[in-house]
């Protein structure tokens, strides 16, 4: 099931990252270079980058406006677990604390 899974959705997920127009997109953005745009784009549905997820929630339970989650560095970084830390650091410094 995941493979066949992983065979239907990797062509759509791939345009995200891969395509001329995406990376367009991220240098327009201020993202220089494949990775700092790949980083982005990965991280981006896990909310604001920030020192911790509770501001967020506790501006979300005030009723603010704004995004409902924030991610903690940490997280950010951790969900990039695949790669080296100071890789994933030097693409973007503040998201991993540096």
């Amino acid at each position: 099931m995941a493979r066949s899974m992983w065979t239907l959705f990797e062509p759509v997920h791939a345009v995200t990252y891969f395509t001329a127009e995406a990376r367009s997109a991220y240098e327009q953005a201020g993202l220089r270079g494949f990775w700092r745009g790949y980083f982005a784009g990965r991280a981006a549905p896990l909310g604001v980058a920030g020192a911790s997820g509770a501001a967020a929630a506790g501006a979300a339970a005030a009723g603010a406006a704004g995004p409902a989650s924030e991610a903690s560095a940490a997280v950010v970084a951790a969900s990039f677990f695949n790669f080296a830390p100071a890789f994933v650091a030097t693409r973007h410094p503040r998201w991993c604390g540096s």
